[in-house]
């Protein structure tokens, strides 16, 4: 297996991060009824986003729970250094740009650390 760069494993290590916190919050509101922090703090700006599109946040949970089970899977697929890895990570992290600031953020830094390794490793590949 071949070394990581530092933006590779900055990837995974997010990628893991928000897949097993999605994978948790779904679970928990599958479980409890409740999402992380809904009985004290309320839910996140997420759920502004959901209402907004016609969903209720209540039929978000097995969304959170397929959207985490990705993330998990494309952190390992990164770990691998599948020839797709970082368009994978791309694609998901669109996806969950809708999750309001945890997932936002991670989207956000993915995908600009996921354009710059893609870049490298196409010079690399020349």
């Amino acid at each position: 297996m071949q070394r990581l760069s530092p933006a590779t494993a900055v990837i995974s290590i997010l990628s893991f991060t928000l897949g097993v916190w999605l994978v948790f919050d779904g679970a928990r509101k599958l479980v409890t009824g409740y999402y992380t922090g809904e009985q004290t703090i309320g839910l996140g700006p997420w759920a502004t986003l959901v209402l907004a599109i016609g969903l209720r946040p209540s039929d978000m949970a097995f969304p959170f729970l397929f959207l985490g089970v990705l993330w998990i899977v494309n952190g390992s697929i990164i770990l691998l250094g599948s020839s797709t890895r970082y368009e994978r990570v791309i694609a998901i992290s669109i996806v969950t740009l809708f999750y309001a600031i945890p997932g936002t953020i991670i989207s956000i830094i993915t995908i600009s650390l996921s354009l710059r390794e893609r870049r490298i490793a196409r010079l690399a590949e020349d």
